[in-house]
C-alpha cells in the first residue's frame, strides 16, 4: 500500500513540475478554469470610511452598521499592458 501512494506522489509531483516549467501550458490551464469558474476571476472590494474619517479598503466587509460600498475587480480584465519601446536608430 505504502509503495502505492510513493507511486502516485512521484506521478503527481513530475506533472506539477511540468506544468510549473511551462508558462504557455499554465496560461491556457488557467484560461480554462476562468471559463468554468468565471468567479475565481475576480475579488470584491469593500470601502468604507472608518471613525478618523480616513477610507478603508479591504476584501471582507466591514462591522455591522457601517454604510460600505462594493467593487468586483476582475484579475485579467484589468491588466494594462505595457507601452512598445520605440526603436533607436
Amino acid at each position: 500500500m505504502k509503495t502505492r501512494y510513493i507511486i502516485l506522489l512521484g506521478i503527481i509531483g513530475t506533472a506539477a513540475l511540468y506544468v510549473y516549467q511551462d508558462e504557455a501550458l499554465q496560461t491556457r490551464l488557467l484560461g480554462k478554469v476562468h471559463q468554468i469558474a468565471p468567479e475565481l476571476n475576480q475579488t470584491t472590494l469593500y470601502k468604507w470610511k472608518n471613525d478618523n474619517g480616513e477610507w478603508q479598503i479591504t476584501d471582507k466587509p466591514p462591522g455591522k452598521g457601517i454604510t460600505f460600498t462594493t467593487t468586483t475587480i476582475q484579475h485579467q480584465v484589468n491588466v494594462i499592458p505595457s507601452p512598445e519601446k520605440k526603436k533607436r536608430k
